[in-house]
Parts: C-alpha cells; structure tokens; sequence
C-alpha cells in the first residue's frame, strides 16, 4: 500500500469502526448516538471512494474492504438499532424485519460483487443499502431525539409506525430488486449538501437536528421510489456491454 491509498482507506477503516461503536451504542440502549454514527459512517463510506479516485489510489484492496464496510455499518447496524430500539417489541415478527433488513443487504452486496464491474460508478442495480440504513437510522434519530412529544408519533405503534417499517421493508424489496439506480455520491451537490446536514444532527438545538433527520429522509424517500425514473441509462448499457462480452457472469 502506497501513502497515498493510506487517506482513502483510513476513511474506510473510520466507517467500519463507526458502524461498530453504533452496535456497541444500541447495545447499551443510546439509540440517538447509535444512529448518529451509522450517518457518520456513511459519510466517511462516501469519501474514502471519492478520495481514492481523486488521490489516484485506488486499489483491489480498498474495494474488497469497503464492502465489509457496507454490509457491517449498513447492515448489521441499522438491523441491530432497529430491533434493539423498536422491533423487539413486535416478538416475531420484529425479528422477522430485522433479518430481512440484514438479509437484503447481505444479497444485495453479493450481487453488486458480481455483477457489477466498475464498483457503482455508472449507477447500480437494486438500491444502495444505505438508503435503507439511513431510513432506519435517521426515524429512530427523530423519534428518540425528544422533539416528537405527541404520543401517536412514534415507531411502536399506529400510522406513523406503519409508515416507517412498511417503508423499510419495500427498502429490503427494491435492494434486491433488478430497479436501475444513479450513484447518488456522483454528483457533488449531493456530498455538498449530506456532509452539513449529518453535522446538524450533533446540533445543540433539538428541533435544527430534527429538521436536518427530517430533510434527509424525504430525500432518501425520493431516491427510492422517484428517481429510478429519470435514471436508468448508466447501469444499464453497463449490463448490456458486459453481457455481451461475459454472458454468463450477469445471470
């Protein structure tokens, strides 16, 4: 490894253990913090890539890591936060949701492995784990961060809780899903803007971090289920080209 891949995979390393100390927060019950660093991993997962093609450091290794990154920061973690927060409190079918938000995404990384050469950098096919990580992270964020003091919102039970987990499980759906998907992080407005919205969530003021949950849902919302409309070119003359010249690896 040359000095400059170290920067890239530091970020990697600093997403893994970020997704680990979420674990180790839902573990002791600190839900809040515990969603506040899977964003935080999230953040440092989108910047180790962009990093490494800007420093010109990129490397088989980097790849193979960054996706133990993925499935342990979002995967097992928003899993892990979910059941440990909320889902526990459904008996089996709880732990039926925490195991397809695991399962999806354990499928999904697979498949992004093998069908997928150029590591998402043309779109992908199926949606981004992250999505759904972020989904899950960012509505026990709000829902544990005080500022709902209505007792109807909440993710235990009623509307609001059918919404959340209902949405969360059509997430497992479309990771798994053959939908055609834009890489978000390619565009910059995007990092631009995530970067400062996930600070908000550290904010001292309740309701600015809630707003900044709030903001990012309705855009991980959007992502999901609007915009494989506008974008669905990349990933698939990606699919087309290399079926043309491997047939058997896109089956």
């Amino acid at each position: 490894m040359n000095i400059r891949q170290v920067i890239p995979v530091a970020c990697t390393y600093g997403a893994m253990l970020a997704g680990f100390g979420s674990m180790l927060a839902s573990a002791a019950g600190h839900f809040v913090p515990a969603a506040q660093l899977i964003m935080i991993s999230m953040i440092l997962d989108g910047l180790d890539g962009s990093l490494a093609r800007k420093l010109k450091a990129t490397s088989a290794f980097g790849a193979e890591l960054d996706t133990f990154v993925d499935f342990s920061s979002f995967g097992l973690a928003p899993a892990f936060l979910a059941y440990e927060a909320v889902l526990h409190r459904f008996g089996f079918w709880g732990f039926i949701i925490a195991a397809a938000i695991i399962l999806s995404g354990a499928s999904r990384l697979a498949r992004f492995r093998i069908v997928d050469p150029y590591r998402g950098q043309r779109g992908y096919l199926g949606l981004p784990i992250t999505v759904n990580a972020g989904w899950i992270s960012l509505s026990v964020f709000v829902a544990f961060s005080g500022v709902l003091e209505q007792d109807w919102l909440t993710l235990q039970s009623g509307p609001v809780a059918a919404f959340v987990w209902g949405v969360a499980i059509a997430l497992c759906a479309l990771e798994v899903s053959h939908i055609h998907y834009a890489k978000p992080t390619k565009d910059p407005v995007v990092q631009i803007v995530c970067i400062p919205l996930t600070m908000l969530l550290f904010a001292n003021n309740v309701h600015i971090a809630a707003l900044s949950a709030i903001t990012m849902l309705c855009y991980g919302f959007i992502f999901a289920f609007i915009s494989p409309m506008t974008h669905r070119r990349d990933f698939v003359e990606v699919a087309e080209d290399e079926e043309e010249d491997h047939p058997v690896s896109l089956k």
